[in-house]
């Protein structure tokens, strides 16, 4: 039978030592000659290629958010100017029935301002067209006209059809006895 043997244990003499060699000439191209071979100097960080890769993934990502978040942008801030006049409207209905006096909302539907009378600050109708209106007219050939607002709650009455530049219409409409505004959207 034959007989196994088995290597001695190393000892310190046997132990293989590390042998210095010179800088390879690629790791010198690199600035990597000082770091040790195989270590994290050859491994750290991105190559160009994967960098310009990520960078064409985020410039197609944004390609395609970007115009929907401009498209939804100009959506809110059309809406915001129609809430705006309704805000209007409701506040000039409010400072009629507190003050028991007539309060009148202006409209100047060529630049698209309107405001409180006797207030300094206007507002404005970005974003809309007119597509209809119902008031009471003060200077038909400035198209400026207003609706009135009476300390019982009453109006003169009006209706605003305003068009978005999608050709969304939205009805804006007060009330004459009431004074109630409401705003909505046409059907198209």
């Amino acid at each position: 039978m034959p007989r196994l043997s088995f290597p001695a244990p190393l000892t310190p003499a046997l132990t293989p030592r590390r042998v210095e060699r010179e800088p390879d000439r690629r790791r010198l191209k690199r600035g990597l000659a000082f770091l040790p071979p195989g270590g994290a100097g050859d491994q750290a960080g991105f190559t160009l290629l994967e960098l310009m890769a990520v960078l064409v993934l985020v410039a197609l990502l944004l390609g395609l958010v970007l115009p929907g978040l401009f498209k939804s942008w100009e959506r809110e801030k059309t809406r915001a100017a129609l809430r705006g006049l309704a805000t209007a409207l409701r506040t000039a209905r409010s400072e009629a029935v507190t003050e028991s006096r007539r309060t009148r909302l202006f409209v100047n539907l060529r630049d698209g301002r309107y405001w409180l009378e006797g207030a300094s600050r206007a507002g404005l109708l970005t974003g809309l067209g007119l597509a209809d209106a119902q008031l009471v007219w003060q200077n038909p050939e400035r198209s400026q006209g207003y609706i009135a607002f009476y300390g019982d709650g009453s109006s003169s009455g009006g209706r605003l059809v305003l068009q978005e530049a999608t050709g969304r219409k939205n009805l804006l409409e007060v009330k004459p006895i009431t004074g109630k505004v409401s705003l909505g959207t046409l059907g198209n």
